[in-house]
């Protein structure tokens, strides 16, 4: 492994609960942090962070009809993107609209995520092919928008879009990798292809040379470990 994506996770924030995957955890027990704390701990942890991924409810929030929440999900592009540039990261990946509504104003959520990454010229605000049900558009209709994308092979399989990417390869600054371990190896669940399938496509067809970064699915306990450094050595060879 070259560094870790640090994920800011909305179950930290002190202000009120999460407003997507509820499921997760439970928020009244989580440990909260704010963003000057979360910065103190990493500096000190020495940590490689090539990327950060924004809390999973910028979206919701951009999309709310709520004044505050708007502001709020602001806030979130500002405080992702300041961790980002403090902590030496590249690219910052955004969820940035709510995958549930049917109408929103693309150009307005592209105008405030240009306006708020201007103040951080160093870090590159990739957003993700995130789920839609925006009439009439697909994630790689939205992505393709913006300069810098985030390619998550989960969400290009469930719409069936990968090879569409090759023709916005350019934009593609990380690639999150979906996968489950078995035997050592990573595997997706995908009727359209497989986790070696697309890396090898990417990687080698379409000549890729950014991030990868790979998201662990399924069950994970004591031997969990060991498979992922041998899986992970995997993606080299």
């Amino acid at each position: 492994m070259d560094g870790f994506e640090l994920q800011l996770q909305p179950e930290w924030d002190g202000d009120n609960p999460p407003l997507t995957d509820t499921q997760f955890a439970d928020w009244t027990k989580t440990p909260k942090f704010t963003v000057a704390e979360i910065l103190t701990i990493l500096q000190k942890q020495k940590l490689p962070i090539l990327s950060v991924h924004a809390s999973r409810d910028i979206g919701s929030y951009l999309c709310s009809s709520r004044e505050r929440d708007y502001e709020k999900g602001k806030r979130l592009i500002h405080e992702a993107l300041f961790l980002a540039d403090n902590l030496g990261a590249k690219v910052c990946v955004f969820h940035l609209w709510d995958t549930w509504k049917t109408k929103f104003d693309i150009y307005k959520l592209k105008k405030d995520l240009l306006n708020i990454g201007a103040q951080f010229a160093e870090v590159k605000a990739s957003v993700e092919n995130i789920p839609t049900h925006l009439e009439e558009d697909t994630p790689l209709s939205l992505v393709k928008q913006f300069d810098h994308v985030t390619l998550d092979t989960k969400w290009a399989s469930l719409y069936n879009e990968l090879n569409m990417f090759e023709s916005i390869i350019s934009k593609v600054v990380n690639v999150h990798l979906r996968g489950t371990l078995r035997k050592g190896r990573w595997v997706l669940t995908s009727p359209h292809f497989g986790f070696y399938e697309a890396l090898n496509l990417i990687r080698d067809r379409w000549q890729y040379s950014g991030l990868l970064t790979v998201e662990p699915e399924g069950k994970r306990d004591s031997s969990f470990f060991n498979s992922f450094v041998k899986a992970m050595q995997s993606l080299r060879t």
